[in-house]
């Protein structure tokens, strides 16, 4: 497994690796990895390929009253998962060499990120789309590899993908779930072992929702009693229960591909989740 920092040393590798045939296969992560970003690195092993999965804690999508100081930092651990999997490449780029790396892409707007977290977060898709724009552009990965979990970040950067031509395409991974069908999250570490208890309700609630909804346009009555329910099991602060479209639309079929979709506090821990309906 090589550990490269440099931006100019791996976009050499990555362009020998292609005049020899092989593909390339990217997972982008913020470290503090968990089993869910392993399946995503599982499923990116493919015969004739190289995988490549970087590290970056990016500043620019947190808030100023958010936990980037805070966020698990986990690096030697993550390295030891990593050289387990037998990863190719672990990308660790420089704070300074990535953040001023420069791209001829303007980074496009889109009304999917005013919505949902975008609402509470303004920072966050503009921080996200910008480097994920400079990874795009320094790996030319052939596939990247995305969690639904995340599954408004996942829509934006599609529709980025799409708006400026990248040629990679986007792979999407189910949510992978603890036993009591909580996400897993790197945020998870900053539960304490009684609001575990707690944040693993918001999956039992909002799947009990899904059959309520599933032949229904008008939902109003359903979410209000599931936000109740909610706050009733300890919930502290619901940033939002809504029922949008695949495409992150109001739904006006019953026809349409949709998913239930959640933010809420369990104290200060902000956790998010989604679910097919």
């Amino acid at each position: 497994m090589k550990i490269i920092k440099s931006i100019e040393y791996l976009k050499r590798i990555i362009r020998e690796s292609k005049r020899n045939g092989l593909i390339i296969n990217f997972i982008p992560t913020m470290g503090a990895l968990h089993l869910g970003h392993m399946k995503l690195i599982q499923k990116a092993k493919k015969k004739n390929s190289i995988r490549i999965v970087s590290i970056f804690i990016n500043p620019s999508q947190f808030g100023p009253n958010e936990d980037y100081k805070n966020y698990p930092r986990t690096t030697h651990n993550d390295l030891n998962l990593l050289r387990n999997e037998n990863v190719d490449i672990v990308f660790l780029p420089i704070e300074n060499e990535i953040l001023k790396y420069k791209t001829y892409y303007k980074c496009p707007n889109f009304k999917i990120e005013k919505i949902l977290c975008g609402k509470s977060r303004p920072n966050y898709f503009p921080g996200v789309k910008s480097i994920v724009i400079k990874l795009f552009d320094i790996v030319q990965a052939d596939n990247s590899f995305f969690g639904e979990k995340d599954y408004q970040q996942l829509v934006v950067i599609k529709k980025m993908r799409d708006e400026l031509n990248f040629a990679t395409n986007i792979i999407p991974i189910k949510t992978v779930r603890n036993k009591n069908g909580l996400p897993l999250s790197s945020r998870n570490k900053y539960l304490e072992i009684n609001e575990i208890e707690i944040a693993n309700k918001i999956n039992k609630i909002c799947k009990y929702l899904i059959p309520k909804v599933k032949n229904k346009l008008n939902t109003t009555k359903i979410l209000a009693h599931a936000k109740r329910e909610l706050r009733m099991n300890g919930i502290d602060k619901i940033d939002y229960l809504t029922i949008l479209t695949d495409t992150l639309e109001k739904r006006k079929s019953l026809k349409s591909k949709s998913r239930i979709f959640i933010a809420a506090n369990v104290g200060s821990t902000r956790l998010i989740d989604n679910f097919r309906i």
